[in-house]
């Protein structure tokens, strides 16, 4: 793998005169690669995620997809110029894997930012057209509750002190926005057992847990190959660490873009395919 740019939120870093760690870790959801699906297809998975959410087999899961599109001469210099601009606020990145292809991507889910003891992580779900005046629908607060739930669930069994939980917010992500809660707590122990505890959450897997995950790899036909995994930043006492989200990869003259909703038994499959094909248009009409 290729030396990786990874480009942090202005404010989320400090440096230091300490040497750094860049660090990636492949998703654990395995499959056929650049397996993409139309709208029509991956309605049909959500129509049977929903139906095995009805008959209680899981609270929620992720279904994710790749949209293809041709790379029209961009090249990842560009992309990754282009996100830089355009998402100040996300972890933008870019890399070349194991198989030589180029992946670029602009996360803004944090899975933890720790500084010494000090821990800061935020739950994310919900996804909606940026700007809309409507209120939040029953269905992306519960999905939204479900995410909070799993982190404050998850640290108090690792242990965690003094956990915090700030109000539930609404947070621009470009032509899209999420609900948001920020979450703070401290924890004396390795940096790498929080990570343990927090991944893969609820926003890219479901609950609970290993049933959500063992239903995703039922349905989901593609390769998610480094869409929802890890990337990071160790140096000294701080470290930072990003799930892979907002991504896509250039490969044989096209542009793999990775995106995913959250399934519930409420869930209605046209809605969530509009849902991933605005998360995949968040990236390309900044680039196109």
């Amino acid at each position: 793998m290729s030396v990786i740019r990874l480009r942090l939120p202005l404010v989320n870093f400090e440096r230091s005169s300490e040497p750094s760690r860049t660090f990636i870790f492949r998703s654990d959801f395995q499959g056929e690669k650049n397996l993409a699906s139309s709208d029509e297809e991956y309605t049909k998975q959500v129509e049977v995620g929903v139906g095995l959410l009805k008959n209680n087999l899981a609270r929620k899961i992720v279904l994710s997809r790749i949209i293809s599109f041709p790379q029209d001469g961009l090249t990842t210099e560009s992309i990754f110029n282009a996100f830089n601009a355009k998402f100040p606020n996300a972890a933008v990145f870019a890399f070349t894997d194991e198989n030589n292809a180029e992946w670029i991507g602009a996360t803004p889910e944090l899975l933890f930012r720790k500084r010494g003891i000090n821990y800061s992580t935020i739950s994310l779900a919900g996804t909606r057209k940026a700007g809309s005046e409507a209120e939040w629908g029953a269905k992306e607060i519960e999905e939204q509750h479900l995410v909070t739930e799993f982190i404050q669930q998850e640290l108090e069994n690792l242990g965690a002190k003094n956990i915090f939980c700030s109000a539930l917010q609404t947070r621009n992500a470009g032509s899209i926005e999420h609900l948001c809660n920020e979450v703070s707590f401290e924890y004396s122990g390795n940096w790498k057992e929080v990570m343990s505890a927090l991944h893969p959450t609820p926003a890219i897997c479901g609950m609970p847990r290993a049933k959500a995950k063992e239903l995703i790899q039922q349905i989901e036909q593609h390769d998610r190959e480094y869409y929802t995994g890890l990337i990071g930043i160790e140096q000294g006492d701080n470290v930072d660490v990003f799930v892979i989200l907002r991504c896509l990869k250039i490969e044989d003259g096209q542009l793999h873009v990775f995106a995913g909703a959250g399934i519930t038994s409420e869930s209605i499959p046209a809605l969530e395919a509009r849902e991933t094909r605005w998360k995949a248009e968040s990236l390309t009409e900044v680039i196109f």
